[in-house]
């Protein structure tokens, strides 16, 4: 435990059997950085062994950042977790009167956390949620910040003034995949969708972990997946996705290369989008720093919504090469 004596607040290392996951998933999800990446459902099966760094004024949790310290040929690192787009710290309902006095706390908070982080971690590499909105005190400590691009769609119930707005080339896939007899279909069971990816050899799948992260979605009743069949049966595509709070995000995608100029992809895509309740304000494709994959979303009509890769390696310059 440290206390900060200048502003009054304790910054703590909590295990994770000291966290009380209502009191915790009630903070995270009243964070303007809410995302399901941050409760303790989702990182108990990502991130077994997770910790955090709180900072509160009395018992009150002001910012918390979840992380695990792993550890490999005796280095100490912190990476972002598998099957999450970002984590990285989630402020609480810290707003000021003025914005003068919301950045000047949140100052305050990031710094007391990056220097509450364990000397011992050598490598950090840690994505932050969009709406993080103030990371110069990891910059002023030393960390490289990256920028990173997401791919939202905005939703609203006017789904043909959506559809419209899809590329051409987009429709036409979609259109043609109606034609030729392609339906997409809510199923419980995601065995197909993950068989289907396992075929891909470049794509690296953790099956286990990912059918246990289903069972949570399911489990909240928040989780969707579509398979795209033909008339003979045959799967073509498949989709996982979310529904949190205000956001649908897509978690999880599969495809027969055998079938990738039918549109079994988009169409699963403009289901999701035509099922989408008023609610939803965005559908986050979780995006991809890659040309082809930005093309492909772009089609749909979104807009790039950058966030942050937060880095450190404190290994001299030619180990750092070696390791990259």
């Amino acid at each position: 435990m440290q206390t900060n004596h200048q502003s009054g607040y304790k910054t703590e290392v909590i295990e994770r059997d000291q966290i009380e996951d209502t009191v915790w998933d009630d903070f995270i999800t009243r964070s303007p950085q809410a995302a399901p990446y941050g409760c303790t459902w989702y990182l108990d099966v990502v991130w077994p062994g997770w910790k955090a760094i709180v900072v509160k004024d009395k018992d009150q949790m002001l910012a918390a950042l979840p992380l695990k310290i792993s550890q490999k040929y005796g280095v100490h690192y912190v990476f972002n977790p598998p099957l999450c787009q970002y984590v990285g710290i989630f402020f609480g309902e810290i707003e000021k009167k003025n914005a003068t006095l919301t950045f000047a706390l949140k100052k305050r908070l990031v710094k007391a956390i990056v220097e509450a982080l364990p000397s011992e971690v050598k490598v950090f590499n840690v994505k932050f949620a969009p709406e993080f909105d103030y990371p110069l005190p990891f910059h002023w400590a030393g960390y490289e910040l990256h920028t990173r691009y997401s791919y939202w769609l905005d939703n609203h119930e006017d789904k043909l003034a959506i559809f419209k707005n899809f590329e051409e080339r987009t429709r036409t896939y979609i259109n043609k995949a109606v034609k030729s007899g392609l339906t997409a279909h809510p199923v419980e069971n995601i065995e197909g969708i993950v068989s289907l990816a396992a075929t891909r050899s470049a794509y690296p799948l953790d099956e286990a972990l990912l059918k246990k992260l289903w069972a949570a979605l399911r489990q909240q009743k928040i989780g969707t997946a579509l398979e795209v069949r033909d008339a003979g049966g045959l799967l073509h595509a498949g989709l996982v996705y979310l529904q949190f709070q205000h956001k649908i995000i897509y978690l999880f995608t599969a495809m027969d290369s055998r079938f990738g100029q039918q549109g079994g992809m988009p169409l699963a895509i403009w289901r999701s989008v035509e099922s989408a309740v008023p609610s939803v304000r965005f559908i986050d494709f979780e995006g991809s720093m890659l040309e082809p994959v930005e093309h492909f979303f772009r089609g749909f009509g979104t807009r790039p919504v950058p966030y942050l890769q937060v880095k450190k390696n404190t290994f001299p310059k030619p180990v750092r090469w070696l390791m990259e």
